[in-house]
């Protein structure tokens, strides 16, 4: 038997309240999809002024980051001619390997991810990354554990 940790529906509320505060500072433009740890969606946000088309796009994200525990834009093995190449096609299409997902990891273990999509680069990883560390905030006040995001996450 595998005892495991994963984001409640309130933890996935404080995440997407965070992000809305750092897209609202951006123009409000995102979608934001906070995952289980096996990537299928806890809650998801659209703001006001976030696209439609960014709502599937967001949910990849998130699926990619928590399923394959690391940040979607480290995926550069899955370029033409690289190792990987073609792991998009892979799930359904649902393999996201460019910016704006994140795996959450809390004691060293993934507990979900966070997929954000509708602004460029920058800003959508400005959005994973506020929600991140507002949640890292939150589990070091109630002693919920230690939130990172490890090395490991952050290679191809």
């Amino acid at each position: 038997m595998i005892n495991k940790n994963v984001l409640s529906l309130s933890d996935a509320e404080i995440l997407l309240d965070a992000a809305q505060r750092k897209s609202e500072e951006l123009g409000g433009i995102h979608v934001i999809c906070i995952a289980d740890d096996a990537g299928y969606p806890i809650a998801l946000r659209r703001l006001d002024k976030g696209k439609v088309t960014s709502v599937q796009i967001a949910e990849n994200k998130a699926f990619t980051a928590a399923a394959h525990r690391r940040i979607t834009h480290t995926f550069t093995n899955t370029f033409p001619g690289e190792e990987a190449w073609g792991i998009f096609t892979q799930h359904g299409g649902r393999i996201t390997v460019f910016v704006g997902g994140y795996p959450i990891y809390v004691d060293g273990k993934v507990v979900g991810g966070i997929g954000v999509s509708g602004g460029n680069g920058t800003q959508d990883i400005a959005v994973c990354e506020a929600a991140i560390e507002a949640f890292a905030k939150y589990m070091d006040e109630t002693g919920g554990g230690k939130v990172t995001i490890p090395e490991a996450a952050k290679k191809a």
